[in-house]
């Protein structure tokens, strides 16, 4: 976007129109937990009424064969959005056996690493794929990171903003082209102000012992075995959550297409010694990792939020991206919240929302190292002490409370909320800010704050507490009307998923070495094209 246009400049420049088509959207949600039996992971099959985890629309698995992850496919408001995800949780709780429970919050409950099965997606080339690079993702980071569970929301507008978006600021560029890199725009502020959205819907202020290896300053002890942070807001989003190995460092830039893809091409192609040390084969020949790279595959960039484009049958991430440019953004900062049974409320994703869409029209220039160090600064501040009061972040070099700094990018967004309610004929994003705002003004009243509260007092351990609310919320969805056709709709995406696998499986040719090596290989030229 042209960067002589300032922020309020740019609101004054759009027309009714442009706001009209600023609601015109798609959104999707994909939504992790845990499997349990009694107080442990399950260790049984993946339940038979859930279908096939490698080829089922809507019902996978993440790491664990313990973990479900429930995708929705694109819906076009978030009305729709949140009724699709009520009715597939519904049916997967019903699916459960009666002595199964699903584990609702963010950060797992007591575990130890030999319980935790590696997701198994069976023989064919791409189950073994899929399976093996979990195997390295286990030997890289541990399992227990890996059964941490949260919430992505992904998020894009039609081409007819995008259209309007482009007529408007004059570029010059195709709209393949504008599109794309102020997707990329977009995450650069996102990544400046991710902080906000950890203070107001971090959720995973407490963790079981078993947990964490080592105790830091930041958690103290609630009960014998239970760890908190007294000022925590997303344990989860914190360096003592889920994070890339301090082995070896990939850093992916976003200060352009070519530059996210030219970055993104050095990490998942150059080796990293400590990665080296694990071996790819144990001397038995069994696979420990696809490859010794600093990432193995583009999803292991464990990042904030991400750039996508829906790839074709065989075709990699990166050449997605690379060949069609970027269609949506991937939101992954988001916890579980404890005390919804899909995990997340309306008002939440209503801001998230106008949130983005902030972020794409403020000002967003590059971001160099001091930059990215600054908001990974601000990010962890806010995700480990961001209830702390007079708690300060760093803006430019100069500290600033993370309240007031806040509250105006707050009142930033207030002619924005106007605007979109204007036009949409609502008070959805105004009411959203203001919810927002009151979390700001008073900490108390944060997700994770009230999680904290009801866990102290429920004088309970954070393993005992998870239940109890775990299973209020699959009663609740076990009980939760669905429509014969939507139940229809699922019962035939799980025969279908199985049905599918069967046919890949009898279709397997060759090896899996020679499916690797072909799946592997790629060419860093032609990162963007200049076509819509």
């Amino acid at each position: 976007m042209g960067r002589a246009i300032s922020y309020h400049a740019l609101l004054k420049l759009l027309l009714p129109e442009d706001w009209r088509q600023a609601n015109v959207f798609q959104v999707g949600l994909e939504r992790e937990m845990l499997r349990l039996d009694g107080a442990e992971l399950a260790q049984t099959p993946h339940p038979a009424g859930w279908g096939s985890p490698l080829t089922h629309p809507t019902i996978t698995l993440d790491f664990s064969a313990a973990q479900p992850e429930l995708v929705s496919p694109p819906q076009q408001s978030l009305s729709e959005l949140l009724d699709y995800m009520q009715d597939l949780h519904a049916y997967v709780a019903r699916q459960l056996p009666e002595n199964e429970l699903l584990w609702f919050p963010s950060m797992p409950p007591a575990l130890h690493d030999a319980q935790i099965q590696i997701a198994d997606f069976g023989p064919s080339h791409t189950g073994q794929f899929k399976t093996i690079y979990r195997q390295g993702l286990a030997h890289r980071y541990g399992k227990k990171m890996q059964v941490i569970s949260g919430i992505h929301f992904n998020f894009s507008w039609q081409q007819s903003f995008w259209q309007r978006l482009h007529e408007r600021v004059g570029d010059s560029r195709s709209l393949g082209v504008f599109s794309s890199e102020n997707y990329l725009a977009l995450m650069r502020n996102y990544l400046r102000l991710s902080w906000l959205l950890a203070y107001l819907i971090g959720a995973s202020p407490a963790v079981d012992r078993s947990f964490v290896k080592r105790q830091t300053s930041e958690l103290s002890a609630l009960k014998e075995q239970t760890l908190f942070g007294p000022y925590a807001t997303s344990l989860r989003m914190s360096r003592i959550g889920y994070v890339n190995s301090s082995r070896c460092n990939a850093h992916v830039s976003y200060n352009s297409v070519t530059d996210y893809l030219s970055s993104l091409y050095q990490a998942i192609s150059t080796e990293c010694p400590g990665f080296s040390l694990i071996e790819t084969r144990g001397s038995d020949g069994s696979w420990r990792q696809l490859n010794t790279h600093l990432l193995q595959i583009e999803n292991e960039h464990y990042a904030l939020i991400r750039p996508k484009q829906v790839p074709l049958p065989g075709e990699r991430p990166f050449q997605a991206v690379r060949s069609r440019g970027v269609s949506y953004v991937e939101v992954r900062a988001i916890d579980n919240q404890p005390d919804t049974p899909i995990g997340v409320h309306g008002y939440q994703l209503d801001f998230v929302r106008l949130f983005l869409l902030y972020c794409l029209l403020y000002p967003n220039p590059p971001l160099d190292r001091e930059q990215e160090q600054e908001n990974n600064f601000n990010h962890q501040q806010a995700a480990l002490l961001g209830r702390q009061p007079d708690l300060l972040l760093r803006r430019q070099g100069e500290e600033i409370r993370l309240q007031d700094w806040g509250l105006s990018v707050l009142a930033e967004m207030q002619p924005l909320a106007e605007l979109m309610d204007q036009h949409s004929q609502t008070q959805t994003f105004g009411d959203a800010l203001a919810r927002m705002e009151g979390l700001l003004r008073d900490a108390s009243l944060t997700p994770s704050a009230r999680a904290l509260e009801a866990l102290q007092q429920a004088d309970q351990e954070y393993l005992e507490w998870g239940m109890e609310r775990s299973a209020e919320h699959q009663s609740d969805l076990r009980q939760h009307p669905l429509s014969g056709l939507r139940e229809a709709e699922f019962q035939a995406q799980t025969q279908q998923s199985l049905q599918q696998q069967a046919e890949m499986e009898a279709q397997n040719t060759g090896d899996f070495e020679s499916y690797l090596k072909h799946y592997t290989r790629l060419k860093p030229d032609g990162l963007l094209q200049e076509a819509d």
